[in-house]
């Protein structure tokens, strides 16, 4: 049974990491930590159906309802993602989580649920005066058919309105997409839902378009894959190793890696960004920095469960004054994963 649902599943399992911009109308800057960066192989990430950026094939499914050569770099100073589990339900964990930079630093308590995701809400509230955030996020649900110009459902439009109606505040956010029409449509929509008075600036970052772990193309990564003999295609590829097996000629170490994002792309840019800042990028770069920053505590284990990322979901990066860092895996629909087990066997009539 295992081995047919995989099969299943593996039509749709190429991801998306292609390095360009999109036709927005949208105001945009463009930052990067790689200014000489060279789009022309990503560039053919685009053409043909190995372009799609995650294992999603069905239209009928919706994220809000479903159950749902590498370089290491020093630690930024104060670096802490530790996260002490006070008590545990079959339904929440309630962590307490510090910055590691003194004995006054505030404490926040988050309610994190069962797949071990907090709210961005509950984040965004949580946050003391002298913090900023970055909410590392998936892109709304979008269309089927996958290219730069790939726009959002009506259902993706609408997750993303209610998420920024839950960030209402007279502080303005900073936006940061990579460029693709459906992360540009998100973060409009967030910024819509919240009650924006004017479109944002989008700042439009190439490192962040999904690249940033793989040592070969996107497309490669099925092929990768399958002479591996997964039947899960990228998908299951990336969890085996995000989860700790290593694949040095695919990927970058994922440790040191997300660390150097961190320092060279987030720390970097953060005095030009707001106090809360939404990023926008794709699941192949957002999953395994929510693995990343949860120490491998969050539940997307594709490999195992058929867990995956899910729209809108993503990763909370807290700095205090001193750039020590914090990380809280965040969900920005009922559910921070899709369970595409439980898909299956509801569209099929399949009891457990």
């Amino acid at each position: 049974m295992r081995v047919f649902i995989f099969a299943m599943f593996a039509a749709g399992a190429l991801l998306a990491a292609c390095g360009n911009t999109d036709s927005s109308s949208n105001p945009a800057v463009t930052e990067s930590s790689s200014p000489d960066l060279d789009l022309s192989d990503s560039d053919n990430l685009l053409t043909g159906s190995s372009a799609l950026d995650s294992p999603e094939w069905s239209s009928s499914q919706s994220s809000a309802t479903a159950p749902v050569s590498s370089s290491s770099v020093q630690q930024p100073h104060g670096y802490s993602s530790s996260i002490e589990e006070q008590t545990r339900s079959s339904s929440s964990t309630v962590v307490i989580l510090e910055s590691s930079s003194s004995a006054d630093s505030a404490v926040a308590t988050i309610a994190l649920d069962k797949d071990g995701f907090a709210t961005v809400a509950d984040v965004y509230r949580s946050l003391s005066p002298d913090e900023k955030a970055v909410f590392i996020i998936r892109h709304s649900e979008r269309e089927d058919a996958v290219a730069i110009e790939t726009e959002l459902t009506a259902n993706g439009v609408k997750m993303a309105q209610d998420l920024g109606a839950t960030l209402v505040s007279d502080e303005d956010f900073t936006y940061i997409t990579s460029g693709f029409v459906r992360t540009n449509e998100t973060a409009n929509n967030i910024s819509k839902g919240r009650g924006e008075a004017s479109t944002p600036k989008l700042i439009t970052n190439y490192d962040i378009t999904g690249n940033w772990f793989l040592k070969i193309s996107a497309d490669s990564l099925a092929q990768y894959a399958e002479k591996l003999g997964m039947k899960g295609s990228s998908v299951e590829l990336m969890a085996h190793w995000a989860y700790g097996e290593p694949y040095p000629d695919a990927f970058y170490e994922l440790t040191p890696r997300a660390q150097e994002f961190m320092e060279n792309v987030i720390l970097k840019n953060l005095p030009k960004w707001n106090r809360v800042s939404i990023m926008v990028s794709h699941d192949i770069f957002v999953m395994p920095l929510a693995v990343f920053g949860s120490e491998g505590k969050v539940a997307l284990k594709y490999h195992e469960d058929y867990h995956w990322i899910n729209y809108i979901a993503g990763l909370a990066v807290i700095i205090d004054g001193e750039n020590n860092l914090r990380y809280i895996p965040v969900k920005g629909a009922d559910s921070g994963v899709i369970d595409y087990l439980a898909i299956y066997m509801a569209e099929h009539g399949i009891k457990k």
